[in-house]
């Protein structure tokens, strides 16, 4: 029988660079995407992760594991800062998308530009990266942009004007930072279209991601 690994996602946008990130360096792996949109719509609706939205997140999970996966990834930012109470009530490790890049993030820091395009999630990751630079006596200078209205465009079925929001602001914020961090898996459709000559790397989660499933998997 195959491995298999679960994704919950909250958004249609960001499995399809997350699939294409498994098959690149798991391909051999079977993935079970599944799909809750109103994880965000509750987050924003409610202003944040309520215990109701973490019980949805664990039942959700509880359909993968019966699914027989092995390490689940949650996709959606705005839930990396629960997972530890997600883990808690689950059978198998539970993976925030965002806990590589993160550590990867601080440390080609000190000056961060992070780009995200839902509020929530940006909201999220900038206090984790925070919390990681402070455990690491780390200092951290974060330079923060957030366009939902790319978000919008990307759900409305208009790419490109979502790939070229962001592209401004990536161009925009590089010669500020040390290193610019896509908030969102959603975004990282967009790594291969940065400039050559753009003078910082960008860091996006997906491949970061799938390494950890890697190891965790012991693959």
């Amino acid at each position: 029988m195959r491995r298999t690994v679960g994704l919950v996602h909250a958004v249609q946008p960001s499995i399809p660079p997350l699939r294409e990130a498994f098959a690149a360096h798991l391909p051999d792996v079977r993935v079970l995407h599944l799909l809750d949109e109103a994880l965000l719509a509750e987050v924003e609706r409610l202003g944040g992760v309520r215990p109701s939205l973490v019980r949805r997140l664990t039942t959700l999970i509880a359909l993968l594991e019966q699914a027989q996966a092995e390490v689940v990834l949650l996709a959606c930012t705005a839930y990396s800062g629960v997972v530890d109470q997600v883990r808690a009530q689950c059978e198998v490790p539970v993976l925030p998308i965002d806990a590589v890049l993160v550590g990867e993030a601080v440390q080609r820091g000190p000056r961060l530009g992070v780009l995200g395009t839902v509020e929530a999630g940006v909201r999220v990751q900038e206090s984790l990266l925070r919390a990681e630079a402070e455990r690491r006596g780390i200092p951290l200078d974060i330079r923060l942009v957030i366009r939902p209205e790319a978000f919008a465009a990307l759900n409305a079925g208009d790419g490109a004007r979502h790939d070229t929001i962001v592209l401004e602001e990536a161009q925009r914020l590089a010669p500020q930072v040390d290193a610019l961090v896509l908030a969102q898996a959603s975004m990282a459709r967009l790594v291969p279209q940065f400039p050559a000559d753009l003078a910082v790397p960008v860091l996006a989660s997906p491949t970061l991601a799938v390494a950890k499933v890697r190891e965790v998997m012991r693959l």
